[in-house]
């Protein structure tokens, strides 16, 4: 069984990323990398594991389109020679929480998605029934995202209503599916998710909603595409070294990744890195 794995990162080191690719390097483990254009690509090596990066990057937006342009652009790079049977998508800051062996036969299921049961219809107006700018950071700027949901709400923009058919369900960015799928994903009209505010947590669970209920029993989103993910403490919590033990009581369980971490010493411990 061969996977892909793509990775969305950004910044001036990929030493998690570097990790991840030790942890998993194997001959049938290939990885996909698109890096934030508005950074050096990062020098990564592997033993075994074939490593591609995207050639037209681009600046990648907390919360704007081009998180899911991003993903696209990975997803079409992994179908131009499509020998793959699980594409899997994480960031720069997640790691492996499964060893090399238990990762290539753990995955059985269609797809690994997360839904989110509390998403309403108000949710998926905020969300992309307004309209927004599609290359702002709105982490950072706020007032931006405000002034225009005033300015929609003021001008009664409703972009919903060009798609009455269509069901949004929302979940975690991150998910694991079988590659069969990946021409439904790409052929998607995906124009409504464009100027959308933080819509690439609704990209995927809406194309392939069908599989909702399909996807492992569990309140936890997360932990319905693998995830380990704590929101309680933290917007992710960021994972440290006194996490370690946590950590280790969730490999080789019910988690290929964990998220988020930025101490490759966590890695390196829970896998007896040297």
């Amino acid at each position: 069984m061969k996977h892909a794995i793509c990775i969305i990162g950004y910044g001036d080191k990929a030493e998690i990323v570097q990790r991840t690719i030790n942890v998993l390097d194997d001959k049938d483990i290939v990885f996909f990398i698109h890096w934030d254009a508005r950074y050096k690509l990062p020098s990564l090596k592997s033993k075994y594991s074939p490593i591609s990066f995207v050639k037209n990057r681009i600046p990648v937006k907390w919360g704007g389109a081009s998180q899911i342009q991003a993903t696209l652009l990975l997803l079409r790079l992994v179908n131009e020679n499509n020998i793959y049977d699980y594409v899997h998508l994480i960031s720069c800051n997640d790691i492996p929480l499964m060893t090399r062996s238990y990762f290539k036969k753990y995955f059985k299921a269609d797809t690994y998605i997360g839904f989110n049961k509390k998403f309403t219809k108000k949710d998926v107006m905020l969300r992309i029934g307004y309209y927004y700018p599609n290359n702002v950071d709105f982490r950072k700027h706020k007032n931006i995202k405000r002034l225009y949901k005033y300015a929609s709400c003021l001008l009664k923009v409703n972009r919903l209503n060009k798609y009455p058919n269509i069901s949004f369900k929302k979940g975690p960015q991150w998910f694991s599916i079988k590659t069969e799928y990946l021409n439904e994903i790409l052929d998607f009209n995906n124009s409504i998710f464009m100027h959308g505010f933080c819509a690439d947590e609704l990209f995927i669970q809406t194309i392939l909603s069908r599989f909702e209920p399909q996807q492992i029993n569990s309140k936890d989103d997360n932990a319905q595409a693998l995830r380990y993910i704590d929101w309680h403490r933290g917007g992710p919590y960021v994972f440290t070294i006194n996490d370690v033990d946590e950590l280790k009581k969730n490999l080789n369980t019910n988690y290929a990744f964990a998220r988020k971490v930025v101490d490759p010493e966590v890695i390196d411990r829970i896998f007896n890195l040297e």
